[in-house]
């Protein structure tokens, strides 16, 4: 026999998920009013494409492949190239399938689009208001949609739901931060997170906190899978190294810091001081917000460090000592040449970058100590030997002047072999719920 209980906790469950699924729909009527005069306050921010910028209106002249097409979501640039992988690895078993690729950003377009996988188109992805979503479904008509990481719009799964569209939620990461933020809320996400066929979390954590929130009766079996980011083919660069840099790195270690902040700078360019000309390797620092250019050549300028920004070479630039990178997809210009790659935000409060591109470009990782964004990634690469921690100054240094790392390279090398393979059984399990 059911309990009083047991019934007014459901009640109460269900008049929650009313509540804020009626204050969702009201947040999308005034959306949909101001819609037009958003954009546009963006695009005069420059934070929209000046061409495309009504995509997010639902508005395209793109016209849908014949066939079953796919559709991926990711937010920012990331996430949105660790799509690739997926998307090449499912095309060695169903070549003739199609993709549509969203996401949010202006940036992780214009990569994308450099970086595109066959078969594939890019959109930028509506505001979540009825109107937009009708004219963007209709048009697209999905067979399965895939949505990755933490940006899931609940207007789209909810609609994909009615048209009886599978949806599977893959790379899902939720540490307890983003779950306490999400449990007062939890009749809400639990029916939003129900309707996912195959949930694939990035660790243990995510899974158990995504599990408590679509309990007590969770439908869909939730895996752990990992990172997508390790199977993301090489970036494909849009330039190359300027030939007066050649001439300098020939016979030189090239080290480079990726994706850094102020507090990788700083550590790097204190330890570089340490060591002799005749030793010190050329520091390549490409800076997670390339706007910072200037003070980061500034700080090198104070350490005493010949600097150069690169979109301001010239032919008769004199050689630095540090390089900046400061273009779009600058790893993929240096990464092939780099030795050492050591992994900005590890050194602050941003917890860590993807370790995973320079592995791919068979350079040495380096990293420090605060890796909680990708803590198992991490923690795996340790574990193997497939990266050094480094948190000294003076051990980065012996590191950078004695060491060799052809060990370390072949056990990343194993390790990555061993995340593709994982995303190739997420692969051929997702492929059993196309439709």
């Amino acid at each position: 026999m059911i309990s009083k209980k047991y019934l007014m906790s459901e009640l109460v469950r269900k008049l929650t998920l009313i509540f804020w699924q009626i204050f969702y729909y009201l947040i999308q009527i005034a959306l949909r009013i101001s819609a037009v005069k958003i954009l546009k306050m963006r695009l005069k921010a420059q934070k929209e494409h000046p061409t495309r910028w009504k995509e997010r209106l639902g508005e395209t002249n793109q016209v849908r492949p014949t066939g079953e097409l796919i559709w991926l979501h990711a937010v920012g640039l990331g996430e949105v190239m660790a799509l690739r992988g997926l998307i090449n690895i499912i095309l060695q078993t169903k070549p003739d399938v199609n993709f549509l690729v969203t996401s949010s950003t202006i940036q992780s377009a214009e990569l994308f689009s450099q970086n595109l996988p066959a078969n594939t188109t890019h959109q930028f992805i509506p505001l979540d208001v009825h109107k937009f979503r009708r004219s963007f479904l209709s048009r697209w008509t999905p067979n399965l949609v895939i949505w990755s990481e933490q940006e899931i719009w609940p207007g789209f799964v909810n609609d994909c739901a009615r048209l009886k569209i599978s949806q599977v939620w893959i790379n899902a990461r939720m540490a307890d931060r983003a779950y306490n933020s999400r449990k007062w809320l939890k009749p809400f996400f639990g029916d939003l997170y129900a309707k996912f066929e195959l949930i694939s979390a990035q660790d243990e954590k995510t899974a158990q906190n995504i599990t408590k929130l679509i309990k007590p009766h969770p439908k869909q079996h939730i895996r752990i899978d990992g990172s997508l980011k390790p199977a993301a083919p090489k970036l494909k660069p849009k330039q190359g190294i300027p030939p007066q840099i050649i001439s300098v790195t020939e016979g030189r270690r090239i080290l480079t810091l990726v994706s850094s902040h102020q507090e990788d700078e700083k550590f790097v360019i204190h330890a570089l001081q340490k060591i002799s000309k005749k030793l010190r390797p050329i520091l390549v620092i490409i800076p997670r917000h390339i706007e910072r250019a200037e003070k980061i050549r500034d700080q090198c300028i104070k350490a005493d460090l010949k600097c150069t920004i690169l979109s301001e070479l010239r032919e008769n630039s004199p050689s630095s000592d540090v390089y900046i990178a400061n273009q779009i997809g600058a790893p993929a210009i240096w990464l092939p040449f780099t030795h050492l790659a050591l992994i900005g935000g590890t050194y602050c409060d941003i917890n860590g970058h993807n370790p995973w591109e320079p592995i791919q470009f068979g350079a040495a990782v380096l990293h420090g100590s605060k890796t909680a964004n990708f803590s198992e990634d991490f923690k795996e690469l340790l574990i193997s030997g497939s990266s050094t921690e480094v948190v000294e100054r003076d051990h980065l240094v012996r590191l950078i002047t004695q060491t060799t790392f052809d060990k370390q390279i072949q056990n990343a090398g194993s390790l990555l072999q061993k995340k593709l393979k994982a995303v190739k059984d997420l692969s051929n399990d997702i492929l059993l719920l196309l439709k």
